[in-house]
């Protein structure tokens, strides 16, 4: 009996030290939140000065955990990993003696905009030293800058293509025109010189006039209160005179709120007898992906097609396919009809719930073709670079395209339309019924 009490006991303790050895094994090697940040500190302000070595491991920390991490080193038959290996060699040969951080964010920007991913990117958060050009009113006024510092425009942003990782054309000429033009930040990432402020030019009906900025915080901007955003992220009225729900929602949060909202939304819209719903996603950046599924649980759908993926665990690639969810109706399920509202600024997470409503049949997608391409990556990992204190995203999932015969394309809507008519020309498709 002792023979067999020892045994036993050996058994159980290899056993415990395998499952140890094979739990340490995927912390260290295949977690991919492995070493992640739950928060990040503020990043270094851009003219801070770096030596060589610092700036060398911030690029070699930035680059081995792109290759660590995201799916396109697990893909095979691609050139992408080839050409940014080039280019991170080239970055590590340009450094000299001394960096800012301004130019290791530069150079990770390069490295990055090859991959045309727009979930993997570096980020210069300095909050403390935000600064935007004083007055807004020209832009309003006369529109997009033909010159900043005297030098064209166009040429800046084919700047800024190069040093952002994007995902389509419409979508990095706005962010440049929305962003780059006003941000002190962002035009000195384009190596526009701020050091006295900047010069923008506008087209007038007097011809072209040249506007001298400083650069103030944004509390300070002229103009600014116009384009900021009110702390409300979602909300929903009932139009009886469209016969229509309207929900709008301007960021993806999977929280008790929005449960809430939706159980309140789909009540109301159920007593006051209305037969659409109208879901604006106009604007909304994205997300949790989970507020589609969320959604869909209220309407008269038994099941539905979900997105295929690639999850990379190390040096591991799981391969998911064949998704459908049977869905667990909430409530009385909505039977009428659905129309999504997108624009190009309808992204990730955002971009997947007006594709998850299109691509299964289940409403019409009215407006703009968004600004990510539903077949691509995401689902961020968040790190800092030690020594700059850039803020650094990952992705380390490749999603496709729920109907994959339009693996490709951009989610074209049903009814495309200028994105300021979308609610109008929703309300026309409900009339004409």
């Amino acid at each position: 009996m002792k023979k067999g009490l020892r045994a036993f006991l050996i058994i159980l303790c290899a056993l415990a030290v395998l499952a140890g050895g094979v739990y340490c094994y995927y912390r260290l090697c295949m977690d991919p939140y492995r070493g992640t940040v739950d928060s990040f500190d503020m990043s270094l302000p851009a003219d801070t000065v770096l030596t060589g070595a610092q700036a060398r491991e911030d690029l070699e920390y930035f680059y081995e955990h792109i290759v660590q991490r995201h799916p396109k080193w697990l893909e095979e038959g691609d050139s992408v990993c080839e050409k940014m290996q080039r280019q991170y060699e080239a970055e590590l040969a340009a450094l000299g003696e001394s960096e800012s951080v301004l130019s290791v964010w530069q150079a990770t920007g390069r490295i990055a905009s090859i991959l045309h991913d727009g979930h993997t990117w570096v980020d210069c958060s300095d909050t403390e030293n935000e600064l935007y050009i004083h007055d807004f009113s020209q832009l309003y006024e006369y529109g997009t800058p033909v010159k900043i510092n005297g030098e064209a425009t166009y040429k800046l942003l084919d700047k800024y293509k190069g040093l952002c990782s994007f995902e389509t054309q419409d979508y990095a000429e706005d962010m440049f025109y929305c962003n780059a033009v006003v941000s002190k930040a962002l035009l000195e990432y384009i190596g526009v010189d701020c050091s006295n402020g900047v010069t923008l030019t506008f087209n007038t009906p007097h011809g072209q006039h040249d506007f001298d900025y400083a650069f103030v915080p944004p509390e300070k901007v002229a103009g600014y209160e116009t384009v900021t955003q009110s702390g409300e992220w979602l909300s929903f009225a009932i139009d009886k005179a469209h016969n229509a729900g309207i929900f709008t929602l301007s960021q993806c949060i999977d929280n008790e709120e929005y449960a809430s909202a939706l159980a309140g939304f789909f009540a109301e819209v159920n007593s006051s007898g209305v037969s659409n719903v109208i879901v604006d996603l106009r604007g909304n950046g994205g997300g949790s992906s989970v507020v589609a599924n969320r959604f869909i649980q209220y309407l008269d759908v038994d099941e539905y097609r979900g997105w295929q993926s690639d999850v990379r665990f190390g040096p591991y690639l799981q391969k998911n396919r064949d998704v459908l969810h049977k869905n667990e109706c909430l409530g009385t399920p909505f039977a009428g009809d659905v129309y999504v509202l997108t624009d190009k600024f309808t992204y990730s997470a955002a971009m997947d719930f007006a594709m998850l409503i299109g691509d299964n049949d289940i409403g019409a997608i009215v407006g703009e073709a968004s600004g990510n391409r539903p077949d691509g990556y995401g689902d961020c990992l968040y790190f800092q670079l030690p020594n700059s204190k850039l803020h650094m995203s990952v992705s380390f999932k490749r999603w496709y395209r729920v109907d994959l015969s339009k693996n490709g394309e951009l989610l074209t809507p049903d009814y495309e339309t200028d994105p300021s008519d979308a609610m109008e020309k929703a309300f026309e498709l409900i009339a004409a019924k």
